[in-house]
């Protein structure tokens, strides 16, 4: 009877081991189960996030890629308003435009999209163009409405050489400046408003616009060749602090964009 109870007993004990067994080992490979499933989720997350980064880069590179392109597009535009004739300016003029436009809109999304450490890079890129911009916008008239009074003299036009006379007797007088835009000119400009409004080819706005500069001397030389000069001078300038900007732009983003972080 002892001998019998013994062998149950240690029938039943086997037993509960082999169901304690069992329920230990489920615990483990369910806990390992959880290990390999945080793990899978943690990789993922890690790939996604490689992903972000690498997306962010790229469109970071191929912000900055149009940007320096619409530069160049802008400055290249530019460069007629210094540079051509009246007429081929005109012709251009939309052309100009639009690659102004273009710099603008590029610029505004690289603002947005470019890392941290670009921002003074990019200042100056924007005032380089900009600046070379509006200088052709301002200046770069004047110079072409010279550049034609003094083309028409050179051809013998008695108007143009009347009109070319009264304007050097006017700054040689110490006239004041006057902008044709305000008020009734001074008396010292009725000579020079009658004779060049004589000229028949000049139009209106070059008249205003050599009018504006009459009494300027360091703006205007009345000789072509000292005005083309002074016009390529002023644009090899702008050309060069454009090309500075340039360069510093893209060595700030080289070093922003070489590390890990994208």
């Amino acid at each position: 009877m002892d001998t019998e109870i013994t062998v149950a007993l240690i029938g039943a004990a086997g037993v509960c081991g082999t169901i304690a067994g069992t329920v230990v080992g489920a615990r483990i490979q369910a806990h390992g189960g959880h290990a390999q499933a945080q793990a899978a989720r943690d990789a993922a997350d890690t790939a996604a996030q490689s992903a972000r980064q690498q997306d962010l880069h790229d469109l970071r590179w191929a912000t900055l890629t149009a940007l320096l392109r619409a530069a160049a597009e802008c400055m290249e535009a530019t460069e007629h308003l210094f540079i051509s004739s009246q007429a081929r300016a005109d012709a251009e003029r939309a052309e100009i435009e639009r690659a102004h436009h273009t710099f603008r809109l590029v610029y505004a999304e690289a603002e947005l999209a470019t890392p941290p450490g670009l921002e003074l890079a990019l200042r100056h890129m924007n005032s380089a163009v900009m600046g070379a911009y509006q200088a052709g916008k301002t200046r770069a008239p004047t110079e072409r409405a010279l550049r034609a009074l003094e083309e028409l003299t050179q051809e013998g036009d008695p108007a143009a050489v009347r009109a070319k006379e009264s304007l050097i007797r006017l700054r040689a007088a110490g006239a004041p400046l006057w902008s044709p835009y305000r008020g009734s000119p001074p008396p010292e400009y009725a000579e020079v408003i009658e004779a060049l409004y004589e000229v028949p080819r000049l139009d209106r706005s070059q008249v205003r616009l050599l009018l504006g500069s009459a009494a300027v001397p360091h703006e205007f030389e009345l000789n072509p060749h000292d005005n083309v000069r002074g016009a390529r001078q002023e644009w090899a300038e702008r050309r060069n602090a454009y090309q500075d900007a340039r360069r510093e732009l893209i060595a700030a983003a080289r070093e922003a964009m070489s590390t890990d972080e994208a």
